[in-house]
């Protein structure tokens, strides 16, 4: 499992990433490779959110199973 703290820590290296793919799959154009990582760039950033949503919401049931017992 994808924590957001190893999203946090990782986006560097997936920024080269994406921008060496967007490179590769597009004409030799700026803007093209531009127009295609940008998109896939907002949905690492938005994953990194939800992962944080996703993991309070674990720990919130998590305690919340702990105070019934």
């Amino acid at each position: 499992m994808v924590t957001p703290h190893t999203l946090r820590k990782y986006r560097k290296f997936a920024l080269v990433i994406v921008l060496i793919l967007s490179a590769i799959i597009t004409p030799p154009d700026v803007a093209s490779q531009i127009i295609v990582a940008i998109p896939v760039l907002l949905l690492y950033e938005i994953s990194i959110h939800i992962s944080k949503i996703v993991i309070k919401n674990q720990e919130r049931k998590l305690k919340k199973d702990v105070r019934t017992r």
